[in-house]
């Protein structure tokens, strides 16, 4: 127990690589839908990060608290309000295509694809926050949380990592491979700089859990309800040869370009919240790091300049 408390940094980085790599060798029940399985596969997985968490020290930081969550969806809000546009557009477009006569097909089991959306959506937010909020993100906060500057940085690198995670690499590196593979690593980081950013800021877990697990569904449920879902899950970069991959590359590389483009404010944000974010913040593997509600702010978040006494 002394080497673990001596080293949780290197202790919590090795941890969230075998978390990661355990996804893909974790046993899947082929007699369930697809989403479902999905689905238990990512509890056994969040189960096994909240076991390596437990083991650190942290076990207390994933103990479900509405003290932060209301103030992480209000400070985290920007990616889950574009996925709601982005949802609300699709509706409006199948709205206006039923309106004018055309037939708008919906998928036969859309009900349980929505449920099935639903809970894979909430497993994911559990097990990738457990894994780069709480085991990655906490182990660097444990060596480099006590100033400002560590803070930035253990946040970057974690986000990164967050990034990277979400793309698989592929065997024929071509140019439009490469800058899908960037473009979608540069998406997601985006979106891991403002959860991390926000989870440091409140220190929920289930806050920022919620966030994500909210985000993916708004983005998942058009195509819960019109089918062709479960081919889309995990398919983030495009490959082959000939004209018809070759376009459908390019298509794919432009619809990162607009997204990058869309979840660059929440990058944005989210260097805005760490100017103010209280320091030192050495992680849920310290003491004292419990779930901060919007009363608990200390003082020294407030950097408006003092008015001089007798002006």
């Amino acid at each position: 127990m002394a080497l673990i408390a001596k080293h949780k940094q290197g202790w919590a980085i090795a941890l969230a690589v075998v978390g990661f790599l355990a996804l893909a060798v974790v046993p899947s029940l082929s007699g369930l839908p697809y989403l479902f399985d999905q689905t238990l596969q990512r509890v056994a997985l969040f189960a096994l990060v909240a076991l390596f968490v437990a083991a650190l020290g942290g076990a207390r930081s994933l103990v479900p608290s509405d003290a932060g969550l209301a103030r992480a969806l209000r400070e985290g809000r920007y990616p889950v309000l574009l996925a709601l546009g982005l949802c609300a557009l699709e509706a409006a477009a199948l709205l206006q295509a039923a309106g004018a006569g055309e037939a708008v097909a919906l998928s036969p089991s859309w009900a349980s694809d929505l449920v099935g959306a639903a809970a894979l959506c909430a497993s994911v937010g559990l097990y990738e926050e457990a894994l780069f909020r709480v085991l990655l993100l906490g182990g660097l906060l444990s060596r480099h949380g006590s100033t400002r500057n560590g803070v930035v940085v253990s946040v970057l690198v974690s986000s990164v990592a967050f990034g990277a995670a979400h793309v698989t690499m592929s065997a024929a590196l071509d140019p439009i491979t490469l800058a899908q593979m960037l473009l979608k690593t540069a998406q997601t980081t985006f979106i891991g700089l403002l959860l991390g950013t926000v989870y440091v800021r409140t220190r929920s877990f289930v806050g920022v859990a919620a966030l994500h697990g909210l985000a993916d569904f708004l983005l998942m449920a058009p195509l819960a309800v019109l089918g062709g879902l479960e081919g889309s899950i995990g398919t983030y970069v495009s490959g082959g040869e000939g004209l018809a991959a070759t376009v459908e590359g390019l298509a794919l590389v432009a619809t990162y370009v607009v997204a990058v483009a869309l979840y660059a404010p929440a990058a944005v944000r989210a260097c805005r919240l760490l100017d103010t974010a209280p320091v030192p913040a050495n992680g849920p593997f310290a003491e004292g790091w419990e779930p901060r509600g919007g009363d608990e702010l200390p003082p020294a978040e407030d950097s408006r300049p003092v008015r001089p006494s007798g002006l």
